[in-house]
């Protein structure tokens, strides 16, 4: 018995050692965020990185809000912009755990107003739950009611966020449809929308609420919100933007304005830490709050290259945000990797050090 508790113990101890020597080999991506915040590049940033299910780094740098000085902490509230399009697609597949919709299923079928709609010359196309995920339904880009694009006076102003999802719909299916569905990839908030309605639809409840109850909640993501309790609206990050060398505030929260939309393709405010469940349901598949069929659908490339929800690059899982916001995980090293940065710069520094903190990241559990 005495050998035994000593083998425990030394692969205990070897374990421990190898998270250390991980945590210290990820000192090239940290630094690389230190340095972009020092030097004014961005102006602050939370990053995190786990692996099989534990947290080895994670931290804070900067401001979240420059003009009155707040620092960035590991929980200020980021809104986390189109990471949340995997989440709305995990909602909407336990719907098809549930025998309630089918991947293939027309979306007209739970939607009639897209029975009239018609593409470019003037065909009506039929495209279907499956088309939605992985933006190949010929939806146009955005809602026609939303009214500018980043990286200047963005989607989050006060107009967009009192804006409700049955007045957008309706927006997008008298536009019309860009291509045949299925023929090609296009990026489209629009289809993440129709998702969001036919859960309402099918479900009969709020699309937020739906999201919350068979995702959010099941794990333990409670400080994940589409509206920010206004008790907490000093955790909000400001997002800031740079164009022509002048830094500009493109959103701060306000608690008095009623968040009516709810977006589904990129309403929800989160933090790194409260990610990382929802990453490692994908990586563990254990049948907990997704069926291990639902989970494999998603990862499975689909025509045109994308899964479902998830961007699929060299067997890595992954998905931006507008907002600056990168979350992404790799099947084979167990490892997840998170960063928000809540600032888009016209130069792309922030593209730049969203690339190399993953990189970095990488490369550590590459040694």
């Amino acid at each position: 018995m005495p050998n035994r508790i000593h083998f425990v113990l030394n692969v205990l101890a070897a374990l421990a050692l190898t998270t250390v020597a991980r945590a210290d080999s990820l000192d090239p991506a940290f630094e690389a965020i230190r340095k972009a915040v020092e030097s004014n590049e961005v102006p602050g940033a939370i990053a995190l990185v786990a692996r099989r299910g534990s947290v080895v780094r994670h931290e804070a740098f900067g401001l979240r809000d420059i003009e009155n000085q707040l620092p960035f902490t590991t929980n200020t509230l980021c809104w986390i912009a189109s990471i949340t399009k995997p989440v709305t697609v995990a909602a909407a597949m336990t719907l098809v755990d549930a025998g309630k919709i089918g991947l293939d299923d027309p979306v007209e079928k739970y939607l009639p107003e897209f029975r009239e709609q018609k593409d470019t010359n003037g065909a009506h196309q039929v495209f279907t739950i499956r088309h939605l995920m992985s933006h190949t339904s010929g939806l146009v880009p955005n809602p026609p009611t939303r009214r500018s694009a980043w990286p200047i006076g963005g989607p989050l102003d006060d107009f967009w966020l009192e804006q409700n999802l049955p007045e957008i719909i309706g927006t997008i299916a008298r536009s019309q449809l860009r291509f045949k569905p299925g023929s090609k990839f296009e990026y489209s908030n629009s289809a993440l929308f129709v998702l969001g309605r036919v859960i309402e639809v099918v479900s009969g409840k709020p699309y937020a609420a739906f999201v919350k109850e068979k995702i959010l909640e099941p794990l333990r993501m409670t400080d994940t919100h589409y509206a920010p309790p206004s008790s907490e609206a000093k955790r909000v990050a400001k997002i800031y933007a740079r164009r022509d060398g002048k830094r500009e505030t493109i959103f701060q929260f306000n608690p008095a304005i009623k968040i009516s939309n709810t977006a589904p393709d990129g309403g929800l405010f989160s933090y790194p830490a409260q990610l990382v469940p929802f990453l490692q349901m994908f990586l563990d598949n254990d049948g907990r709050v997704l069926s291990r069929r639902a989970v494999a659908d998603m990862l499975i490339p689909q025509p045109h290259g994308w899964g479902l929800g998830w961007s699929l690059q060299d067997g890595v899982f992954m998905h931006e945000g507008s907002s600056g916001t990168l979350a992404w995980a790799d099947p084979k090293t167990g490892v997840i990797g998170i960063i928000f940065l809540q600032f888009r710069d016209q130069n792309k520094s922030d593209e730049r050090l969203r690339k190399a903190f993953r990189e970095a990241v990488q490369s550590a559990f590459q040694k």
